[in-house]
């Protein structure tokens, strides 16, 4: 038989017959690919050994570079948390690591700078300049307990070359870290109009003193200056550049562009900014408790603001290391309610107010009231400001520091203590005044016993 007949000899399978059956469209289920909740697909990745899925939480899955910056981390975590502490002055938070004996060593290296610095521009100490400014300063740091300042040949004698924690030698330890002696140095360069303190070391350019105008201004400089000094802003800037340098090689690492640039504008730059709005409201105390004119405070950081405006133009608050003028005279005008509260609790301003009552009274306690009037009137209004600070004029010699207002005048061995307001009158010629008449505003000279009463 052919192949093809044995083919067609074949009878297909029997197959039963079935009920065809089609499910309703609700009850069609659709399976899912797998079974996680999330319904989709997921990534799991198995280690070396093929032992479970990798946590990246879990220390003992990583490998040594991580395990090493982890490290370094937490090491740096711990050391800012555990170098952090508050100023004294306001309570502000800072990052500090720097000890006082480092403190003494950078104080004694930048006194040496200055030295050779400023060779040959250092006025002497007998300057009429320097004994002004030496005033001021002194004040400052004596009725705020602050230590005082070298003796005024310091300049001219070579220190010892002996360790500065020695016996007897606290004096070499700055004032930041608990010693008590202040360098001062008044450098005669009428083109720089600054003043400056650091470790210890306060120095003044004689260019600032056509803008402080008078004491008031000066010691409104001066107690900004000291105040840095006080709350020990150089230091925190030499713990703050660690800080920075971290953040900045951090942000390399992790691939941020421009990172010393953002570093500087997100960290340094405010740090400064608030250094010195403190170094403000510190220095407003200082000088108020010194018995300073407040109100001279804001007038100073505004006549310093004229400049900045003329030559700036618009200023960017947050590209700068200080803030605009104008912005602290407005938040040292909020102060001054709380400056003339430390003014009127300072023992020394209380004194010597008293002092000078009772010294005006007893010369004056002699005339009539009619003639007491009249003297203590004209010398009420014995001058008026020129704008430079001292002034003197012949038949009498004038010479005074206007700040606070108080004229002393000298008849013979004897003077009178008055106050001082508008232009100069004649005195009256039942009392002609001979000699020299001061006015000035070292309270406690007015208030020491070189007067004599009337005879």
């Amino acid at each position: 038989m052919s192949s093809l007949a044995r083919l067609r000899c074949i009878r297909p399978a029997y197959l039963p017959k079935t009920h065809a059956w089609t499910p309703r469209p609700q009850q069609i289920r659709i399976r899912a690919f797998n079974n996680y909740p999330g319904g989709s697909p997921r990534y799991v990745r198995f280690d070396s050994k093929g032992q479970g899925p990798y946590n990246s939480w879990d220390v003992r899955q990583w490998n040594t570079p991580s395990k090493v910056m982890a490290g370094i981390g937490v090491f740096a975590v711990g050391y800012y948390i555990s170098h952090l502490e508050q100023v004294p002055e306001t309570g502000r938070w800072r990052f500090m690591d720097i000890s006082p004996k480092f403190e003494a060593a950078l104080a004694e290296a930048a006194h040496q700078q200055m030295l050779q610095e400023f060779k040959g521009k250092v006025l002497p100490p007998d300057h009429p300049l320097t004994r002004h400014i030496r005033r001021v300063v002194t004040r400052i740091l004596e009725a705020n307990n602050l230590g005082t300042l070298e003796a005024p040949d310091v300049h001219t004698r070579q220190r010892p070359a002996t360790d500065i924690w020695a016996a007897g030698d606290v004096d070499r330890i700055p004032p930041e870290a608990g010693g008590k002696e202040w360098h001062l140095f008044v450098v005669n360069d009428d083109k720089v109009v600054n003043a400056m303190a650091s470790f210890g070391n306060i120095v003044v350019f004689t260019g600032i003193l056509p803008v402080a105008k008078d004491e008031n201004g000066l010691a409104a400089v001066l107690g900004h200056e000291i105040g840095h000094a006080v709350a020990r802003h150089a230091s925190e800037r030499y713990s703050s550049m660690k800080v920075f340098l971290f953040l900045s090689t951090l942000l390399d690492i992790v691939g941020i562009p421009f990172s010393s640039i953002l570093t500087r504008i997100l960290y340094d730059l405010p740090n400064s900014r608030a250094q010195e709005f403190e170094a403000d409201k510190i220095g407003l105390r200082l000088s108020s408790r010194a018995c300073f004119d407040p109100e001279a405070v804001p007038e100073m950081f505004k006549r310093l603001g004229q400049p900045e405006r003329a030559t700036s133009g618009r200023h960017i608050d947050f590209l700068t290391t200080h803030p605009a003028s104008e912005k602290r005279s407005e938040a040292l005008r909020e102060m001054l309610p709380e400056a003339y509260t430390v003014q009127a609790a300072s023992p020394m301003c209380g004194s010597t107010a008293d002092h000078m009552a009772r010294f005006r009274d007893s010369w004056l306690g002699g005339l009539d009231p009619d003639k007491k009037e009249f003297v203590y009137g004209a010398l009420k209004q014995s001058l008026r400001l020129d704008g430079r600070g001292m002034l003197e004029m012949r038949t009498p010699t004038l010479t005074f520091g206007p700040e606070l207002g108080w004229v002393e005048c000298s008849l013979g061995k004897t003077r009178v203590l008055a106050q001082v307001d508008g232009k100069m009158v004649k005195p009256p010629p039942e009392r002609p005044l001979e000699g020299m008449i001061t006015i000035h505003s070292e309270l406690s000279s007015m208030a020491s016993n070189e007067y004599e009463p009337g005879r």
